[in-house]
């Protein structure tokens, strides 16, 4: 009886231990296995962050790309319109009406780009062309253009088709300060915009790419 109950005994601790034994590789399993759903978690999580920076990157740069392209496309208009204008104003030449028209459109779409645009040189532009009007206000009044106190033109065709030519030519031709000082900074607004759009292009890539480099090397390493 003694020699059953020993062996009885040695039996029932074996089988603690085995039980034991399976339960700690169990535990040492289920560990593991958090272990790896926490990483991939921790690498899903920071690859939806970069997903949402690079969208809003591709956001932000699509529209900054937009406005400076809206403002190259006003700006050379207008450079284009003014040197029609004022070729039309020397010569005294019918359609000047229209032409002048044109060159309001051209000027206040410049002006509302420039604004929406930011930039010290964008703001510096805007303000030389508000003072280009500003300081002859008056006088192209006479002649139908009213000057606004944002800078803005507006135009009375049947007042400038009344106006004396040889005002018109001094205000608007090709030696007036309207036209040389127009012409200047618009060609100035559309070079600038110009770089900047290309400039806003190449750099949306370059941070797409860095992106994706990042997140390769996360991945091999996690």
């Amino acid at each position: 009886m003694v020699r059953i109950r020993t062996g009885m005994r040695r039996f029932t601790t074996q089988m603690v231990s085995t039980t034991k034994r399976r339960a700690g590789l169990s535990s040492r399993r289920s560990s593991m296995l958090s272990s790896v759903r926490s990483k991939r978690s921790g690498v899903l999580g920071t690859s939806s962050w970069m997903d949402v920076m690079n969208k809003n990157s591709v956001q932000s740069s699509r529209l900054a790309r937009a406005n400076y392209e809206r403002l190259q496309k006003a700006s050379d208009s207008l450079v284009e319109q003014t040197g029609l204008l004022a070729e039309k104003a020397d010569m005294g030449e019918k359609g000047l009406t229209d032409a002048a028209a044109k060159v309001v459109t051209d000027f206040n779409d410049t002006l509302k780009c420039l604004k929406q645009t930011s930039g010290v040189l964008n703001d510096y532009y805007r303000q030389s062309m508000k003072e280009t009007v500003m300081g002859q206000k008056r006088e192209l009044e006479v002649i139908g253009i009213t000057v606004g106190t944002d800078g803005s033109l507006s135009l009375n065709k049947d007042k400038l088709a009344e106006a004396d030519a040889e005002k018109v030519k001094n205000l608007l031709g090709t030696s007036s300060v309207f036209a040389k000082r127009v012409n200047a900074v618009a060609s100035r607004a559309a070079d600038n915009a110009r770089a900047n759009a290309q400039s806003v292009s190449s750099q949306y890539t370059a941070s797409g790419r860095l992106a994706n480099s990042y997140l390769s090397r996360y991945n091999f390493r996690g």
